[in-house]
């Protein structure tokens, strides 16, 4: 079952039904709030062969369901940043002249582009541009900036939102969490169901979200060498390292936001934290916290030292303090 994003469903369902759908979609937002999910219901919405489509019952919703559909490829990663390799993509272009195997239409699914190739991207421009009847690619990244211009000019983009807090309660609920496991899951991560169970079956994401909290309360303290500790326990792994720099960042975003008045859904993990942050900086400190996270998120990506990154984060957010 399907929750949120009501409007996003709708629309796409009024462009199916008026004969004018588009045959490139990129669905977009943050991580856990169901973009594959979604793609995989596109594609159930394309293929489906009863009257109330998708019914998630006939042949082709259960085999699009099991990703074994031979007319819906979701298309491997590869590399060590998850991209998409050009030999793939060349692969992906000469399969999509092909008629499909057992329906009316074929589809690509290019899932987390965030770290596509820019050499992958331009291969693959060339049948987007126009393709095949048949042919429909589904996208799906944290931001629209993922993919190049070029690409982005071509397909029709669908921003994700958080569910509610009531509706997130009631997929953990329906996924057998206990009310007590999914009410400390929504307190960190609200209307995100994805982050939310990742909270739940993940040890690693219970840790990385006390160390945003420890780290954010030593920023609002001014303990600049328990918050140095803070980082140093994330050693060197990299993608620790960048989800620790995200959450941090999102925790700032809310105090902000807070510091604003402005009424907007909490996304980060530490509310309390984001609270205090709200009392205690000024407009200057919330630009200049959200530009050094965001230096040491791009550092982290481009395979910089990860403790050197951390150590000068440190020294940046304590800067001024």
């Amino acid at each position: 079952m399907l929750y949120g994003n009501q409007n996003v469903r709708a629309a796409l369902s009024r462009m199916a039904e008026g004969k004018r759908l588009a045959q490139c979609i990129l669905f977009y937002g943050d991580t856990g709030l169901g973009k594959k999910t979604l793609a995989g219901w596109f594609a159930s919405r394309l293929l489906c062969t009863e009257p109330d489509a998708p019914c998630g019952s006939c042949k082709n919703c259960r085999t699009i369901q099991q990703r074994v559909h031979p007319d819906v490829t979701w298309v491997p990663h590869s590399g060590k940043l998850g991209g998409f390799s050009v030999e793939t993509v060349r692969a992906i272009c000469a399969d999509a002249v092909i008629a499909p195997n057992s329906g009316a239409r074929k589809v690509y699914i290019f899932d987390d582009c965030d770290k596509m190739d820019v050499r992958a991207q331009n291969i693959l421009l060339k049948i987007i541009e126009e393709p095949p009847a048949f042919a429909y690619f589904i996208f799906t990244a944290a931001a629209r900036q993922a993919l190049l211009p070029t690409i982005l000019s071509r397909l029709v983009p669908f921003g994700l939102s958080q569910c509610t807090e009531e509706e997130t309660m009631q997929a953990l609920a329906a996924q057998g969490f206990s009310p007590e496991d999914v009410q400390e899951a929504v307190g960190c991560f609200h209307g995100n169901i994805g982050q939310c169970r990742g909270y739940l079956e993940d040890e690693t994401v219970r840790r990385l979200v006390a160390l945003t909290k420890e780290a954010v309360h030593c920023i609002i303290s001014k303990r600049e060498y328990d918050l140095l500790g803070v980082f140093y326990r994330i050693g060197s792994d990299r993608a620790q390292a960048a989800r620790l720099i995200e959450m941090l960042g999102q925790v700032f975003r809310d105090g902000m936001a807070l510091r604003l008045g402005q009424d907007l859904p909490c996304t980060g993990c530490d509310r309390e934290g984001a609270l205090a942050l709200a009392g205690k900086l000024s407009l200057a400190d919330g630009q200049r916290y959200h530009q050094c996270i965001g230096k040491a998120y791009a550092a982290v990506s481009a395979n910089v030292n990860v403790q050197l990154i951390l150590s000068a984060l440190c020294a940046e957010l304590m800067a001024g303090r």
